[in-house]
């Protein structure tokens, strides 16, 4: 087989009808996405599933089986080979549209050139954005990882006072943080209001900080060995979008990146803030 990602030079006719005759009844979307779950389905079964009527879903199995993708059995309808391979190929392309949709917040704002999209869109993952009822939902999405996480690795390009003090609170009661900011975060905990809570936290010998050479282009923050989040903020430096994946994959390429990050960033002592 070719390389998927690579664009045909001309679309396949045949391909681009079937791909219409599919999509133009929601019904024969529904019946071959229901009959991959099932070995065999009556006709009440898929019309209970589809809530349809008995018309519509019989219109449906006639035009699947003519196509060849469906085949009626003693015990009821079910997939042919040929159906199983649509049915694969439909349900990954509903999936990575489901997941680009949501993403789609957090797209808007992520460094492409920073950042595997290709990865993200593959992963289950959860996006958290501001909305009108709760305009810090991604802060506290993070202020949440931070109550329950036993140790906590964050690339920080920026910061407040009140997540500050929540992570201070967090570290004085036994939460391993090391944190690599960006230089103006630097300079921010110097400052006699977040200089204090900087300390404090060093002081308990469970605050690392490190300073990055450059500006960090996101947020990551790397949970236990489980969650990573990912957050992305306006060119003004407003939050727009958490990000949050236990997948495998994900969770390697961060480790990757922060590492990198880490390797290039310089330690810090109490004394320096």
């Amino acid at each position: 087989m070719g390389d998927r990602s690579e664009r045909p030079d001309s679309l396949d006719p045949d391909a681009v009808e079937a791909v219409q005759f599919l999509t133009r009844a929601e019904s024969r979307l529904a019946i071959i996405c229901e009959l991959v779950d099932r070995d065999d389905s009556s006709q009440g079964t898929l019309r209970d599933a589809l809530d349809a009527s008995r018309t519509t879903v019989m219109r449906a199995l006639r035009s699947l089986q003519d196509r060849g993708w469906v085949e009626e059995t003693a015990e009821g309808y079910r997939l042919t080979t040929t159906g199983e391979l649509i049915a694969a190929a439909v349900t990954d392309l509903l999936d990575t549209v489901a997941t680009t949709a949501e993403l789609d917040a957090f797209l808007r704002y992520a460094p492409s050139d920073e950042i595997d999209i290709g990865l993200l869109a593959a992963a289950d993952v959860t996006v958290t954005t501001p909305t009108d009822a709760d305009p810090y939902a991604p802060a506290r999405k993070q202020s949440e990882i931070v109550a329950r996480a036993d140790r906590l690795r964050v690339l920080l390009p920026a910061t407040d006072l009140e997540s500050t003090r929540t992570v201070t609170e967090a570290v004085t009661d036994g939460l391993e943080l090391e944190s690599i900011v960006s230089p103006s975060v630097a300079a921010t905990f110097e400052t006699p209001e977040f200089g204090p809570l900087v300390r404090e936290g060093l002081a308990t010998g469970r605050s690392t900080i490190l300073v990055a050479p450059a500006d960090l282009p996101y947020y990551l923050g790397l949970a236990d060995d489980e969650v990573v989040q990912i957050g992305v903020a306006d060119d003004e430096g407003i939050p727009r979008a958490l990000l949050e994946t236990t997948d495998d994959r994900v969770r390697r390429w961060a480790e990757d990146i922060y590492s990198e990050y880490r390797a290039a960033a310089e330690p810090k002592q109490a004394a320096d803030f």
